[in-house]
């Protein structure tokens, strides 16, 4: 039996409203942290951190959420996102400790309401290990899985806790981000017990079996965040529920990657839904403004808004319709389709658009060239029931991580060290040559016996000396060198997935 496009919005909606009415009235809260630059000074700034930082706030604005937002904008996230940066609290342990406290007040409030309450945590940012214990960071202080789980998670007495966390919190907790900067590989994090054993906590990792995944220029932004809030625009609701479960934002995100050939550049996904739950995100509201696509062709489509920030990716299959939550305010959205590069313009009115309905034109802008032919190939693969319904959650899983081979901070200053030293010994050593060959070329000839004595000894010291400056500084120059350029001693971590479904568990050597 075939539905027309409104029954089949009405129903989408309808749905929804049935869900919440069952369910208790509840309060949202979305605390976001965005850290271009860590407290680790070896550690290379990322580029879109920040701007992962406020789309996930626009995003979660719209779904109902209060939001807290601890990020330091650069002056391009500044004019793109006003509002956040006014908004942004600098991500440092002072702003973290207020922003908790007002978060614990705020969740407490609602529960004195009678209001059901869910917290999502997102982070974008740096992690890394130490003395075996892993670590994300703010710009002053790193913060442990120990840190979060007590002074956060437990602190803040919320009926449900989500951790959506771009490559620094799985299993492996964090890769290399290019071109802006690299993440490098964590380990330790995700093990921590408040975490696995928590009922409340539902996990949405960035995950890889390669040690390298990419901020995108293309969408300025990483690769995991972009798809994760794709998903959560609507794209991933496969079924027409209002909802986007574990197993639907998972399986998403999963597709979005899988034509891309070398896992290098393959993100992937660990997620966990919580014990007494499936459901990500209710989209409730946010589905009253929305774009509808029929599923006629399958087409992978991007929506960008007047300001060129690229808000969403999908690829629906063919048959399979897809709606999408829009923002409202932001002047006119556009939606473009990959396979011919033309475009549909979308503006605030009316609420629901239908994508069948509008002509599209030719493209306002190219597309760039430099983008990396590997992720280009992201959403090359359609999204449907099949691809949901295909997707499992992992069994228990044993997986070596890539050995990090990271100096020490002791090696870096000693070989720094030497290096100035070797200089210092090869400059003396120069110097104490030129003297010995400027007291070689004076006329001795005419000096006393006792006098040209003297000065041959002189001369024989000062190529005594300068021999031995250099070697010396030979000697450094090797040392340093040694330090700074022989791999550190690997650290071997062995993540396995929790069979409670609502965390994980690492082990190894570090």
């Amino acid at each position: 039996m075939r539905f027309t496009r409104e029954a089949l919005g009405l129903a989408v909606l309808l749905v929804a409203g049935a869900a919440g009415a069952e369910e208790r009235p509840q309060a949202t809260f979305a605390f976001i942290v965005g850290v271009n630059r860590s407290v680790d000074a070896d550690e290379l700034p990322l580029r879109y951190a920040d701007d992962d930082a406020a789309r996930y706030q626009d995003l979660f604005r719209l779904l109902g959420a209060r939001t807290y937002l601890l990020a330091r904008m650069d002056q391009n996230t500044e004019r793109l996102h006003p509002q956040a940066a006014a908004e942004a609290s600098v991500p440092n342990w002072g702003e973290w400790q207020r922003l908790v406290e007002q978060l614990t007040r705020d969740v407490a409030q609602a529960r004195a309401r009678n209001l059901g309450t869910v917290v999502y945590f997102i982070y974008a940012g740096h992690g890394s290990v130490h003395n075996g214990q892993g670590y994300v960071t703010l710009e002053d202080r790193r913060l442990t899985g120990e840190d979060l789980a007590k002074g956060l998670i437990q602190r803040v007495e919320s009926d449900q806790v989500h951790l959506i966390v771009d490559a620094c919190s799985s299993y492996f907790l964090a890769y290399g981000r290019g071109p802006g900067g690299q993440r490098r590989p964590l380990k330790g994090f995700s093990e921590v017990a408040q975490l696995s054993e928590d009922g409340r906590v539902g996990l949405l990792l960035s995950t890889s079996s390669a040690r390298a995944s990419h901020e995108w220029e293309a969408f300025q932004s990483g690769v995991f965040s972009h798809e994760v809030r794709s998903g959560l625009y609507g794209a991933a609701d496969v079924d027409g529920d209002g909802r986007v479960s574990y197993r639907e934002i998972a399986a998403f995100v999963e597709r979005a990657n899988a034509a891309i050939p070398n896992e290098r550049f393959r993100p992937q996904v660990h997620a966990r839904p919580p014990k007494d739950g499936t459901w990500l995100v209710v989209l409730g509201k946010a589905m009253e403004h929305r774009i509808e696509v029929d599923g006629q062709e399958a087409q992978h489509l991007r929506l960008e808004d007047s300001r060129g920030v690229r808000l969403a990716d999908f690829h629906n299959a063919s048959g399979q319709r897809t709606w999408l939550a829009r923002p409202i305010g932001t002047g006119p959205l556009y939606l473009r389709r990959m396979g011919d590069g033309r475009e549909y313009r979308i503006d605030s009115m009316p609420e629901v658009v239908q994508l069948a309905a509008l002509t599209p034109q030719q493209a306002r802008t190219a597309d760039r060239g430099a983008e990396h032919e590997a992720f280009s190939l992201i959403f090359s693969l359609p999204y449907d029931r099949q691809a949901v319904d295909a997707y499992d959650f992992q069994a228990p899983v044993l997986l070596e991580a890539e050995p990090s081979r990271r100096r020490p901070t002791w090696r870096r200053v000693a070989g720094w060290s030497a290096l100035g030293l070797a200089g210092a010994s090869l400059g003396g050593g120069l110097w104490t040559t030129l003297s010995a060959r400027e007291a070689r070329s004076g006329n001795r000839a005419t000096l006393p016996h006792a006098e040209a004595m003297g000065q041959n000894q002189r001369i024989r010291t000062l190529n005594h000396r300068s021999t031995t400056l250099y070697v010396a500084g030979a000697l450094a120059a090797g040392a340093g060198l040694g330090m700074l350029l022989w791999p550190g001693a690997p650290a071997e971590a062995l993540p396995v997935a929790g069979p409670d479904l609502a965390g994980v568990q690492l082990g190894g050597r570090f």
